[in-house]
């Protein structure tokens, strides 16, 4: 008897089973009819390369997943002129009974907005060539005799901490101490965790950098058009330089963007160290390669070596699959931390600003650029410090400044507010407003 109760037990399962299955393939089969054209076109997950596991399929993941996946999200990129360390820097923070430089105090007042962002990228403009052991003292083994640029490797580190996540390396010093400089600034560099851009230790090395920022890939690539000591030729291959506007390099730049692009970068920013110095304009040829660049497939350009700003132009461009967007280039980002001061040059030379581009993302929609951030800064001197003020807070919230902001300091102030930086916008048809220290303006 019990046998047959067995038995019967068995075929009972075996019939539920084989009726669940054929149910299964039967509404398998209803709902590949119901979504036959979108799997033919692509878009079903049921095409997707992606590999299904039980672990993907899990609760938690498919809540992360679609909260992830659906819920609007703004991305700061966020990019400074030039940052170089000169004589009054060096001499200011240098500790004689230790023997040490730290330069924190240059970043105090401005590594908040800085820390705000996704990714912060910074021309350096110097070399990390470690200590000239032809001099004994410390403070001697560093510097900026005969224009060649030799920072302590502090700095790095010093930068890192501030809030700066990469740096561009293809500049006017890249090769002030030839190709071992150029390969010792990339090692310090990596060792504080400093990404970078613009030189490479191998002709291997890829010509860009790609970092991930709020969840998205940026491309980044970086040429300078002038170089203080060229290069050997058989080193040539370590700076990215385009050699005074030569078409072929120019050529090999956009090469350069398009292969960002083919590596997964889902926004290019070309990066250029080109200009006339103390010019508050572009010339010519500075407007003929960010429309080469952006031509090339670039959605930000920003430029840098003039030592002042130059103005902000927006794009109207499209995707490759004809999607409209908007591209956006400020052609020189002016001096963000160095020791020239205002009159020098007879420009704003101490006047720039951290320029944050905004990326929405929603869903499976494509990224798009909907609008920067200003934030005016300015370069301030007291007996011991050499540092970058926030201007615009620094005006509304005046007496928390006043031991480093005396009278001729706040005159620069009101002009990065009031007149300098709402003009870098004022050929874009764009208006903007003050909100917590920073010019903001949306598309």
């Amino acid at each position: 008897m019990k046998d047959v109760k067995r038995l019967l037990y068995v075929v009972v399962c075996a019939v539920f089973f084989i009726g669940f299955y054929i149910l299964s393939d039967f509404y398998a089969g209803e709902a590949v009819g119901k979504y036959a054209d979108e799997i033919s076109s692509g878009n079903s997950k049921l095409t997707s390369n992606d590999k299904v596991t039980m672990d993907s399929l899990s609760l938690e993941n498919q809540i992360k997943n679609h909260a992830t996946g659906s819920s609007p999200q703004d991305i700061c990129l966020s990019f400074v002129g030039d940052i170089t360390f000169e004589g009054d820097q060096l001499e200011r923070y240098y500790d004689a009974s230790s023997e040490k430089f730290d330069f924190t105090n240059s970043f105090k007042y401005i590594h908040r907005y800085l820390k705000s962002s996704d990714f912060a990228a910074a021309n350096f403009e110097a070399v990390l060539a470690g200590p000239d052991e032809n001099y004994d003292s410390v403070q001697d083994q560093y510097g900026t005799a005969g224009f060649l640029y030799n920072i302590p490797e502090i700095a790095a580190e010093n930068m890192k901490a501030a809030g700066i996540s990469m740096v561009q390396t293809a500049n006017e010093h890249a090769g002030d101490f030839g190709i071992d400089g150029v390969k010792s600034t990339l090692d310090f560099l990596e060792n504080a965790g400093l990404k970078s851009v613009g030189t490479g230790k191998t002709e291997k090395n890829e010509r860009y950098t790609i970092a991930s920022a709020g969840g998205l890939k940026i491309g980044y690539v970086a040429y300078t058009n002038d170089l203080n000591v060229p290069l050997d030729t058989e080193d040539a291959y370590a700076v990215n330089s385009l050699d005074n506007y030569d078409e072929t390099k120019i050529q090999q730049m956009c090469a350069d963007i398009q292969a960002a692009r083919q590596a997964g970068a889902e926004f290019v920013t070309a990066m250029v160290y080109a200009g006339d110095v103390y010019s508050t304009e572009p010339d010519d040829s500075q407007k003929a390669l960010f429309d080469a660049l952006f031509e090339a497939g670039a959605d930000i350009v920003i430029g840098t070596e003039p030592y002042a700003l130059q103005p902000i132009e927006i794009r109207d461009l499209k995707d490759s699959d004809g999607t409209e967007k908007k591209g956006i280039a400020i052609y020189s980002l002016g001096t963000f931390l160095g020791s020239e001061t205002y009159g020098s040059s007879g420009v704003d030379n101490d006047i720039s600003a951290v320029f944050d581009v905004i990326i929405h993302k929603e869903g499976t929609k494509k990224a798009r650029i909907t609008g920067f951030r200003l934030t005016p800064t300015c370069i301030t001197y007291t007996d011991e410090d050499v540092f970058v003020l926030p201007a615009m807070e620094v005006k509304e919230n005046a007496s928390a400044f006043s031991d480093v902001a005396d009278d001729t300091v706040m005159e620069r102030i009101q002009a990065a507010c009031d007149e300098i930086i709402p003009g870098l916008i004022k050929d874009t048809g764009l208006t903007g407003e003050y909100s917590d220290g920073r010019y903001v303006v949306n598309f």
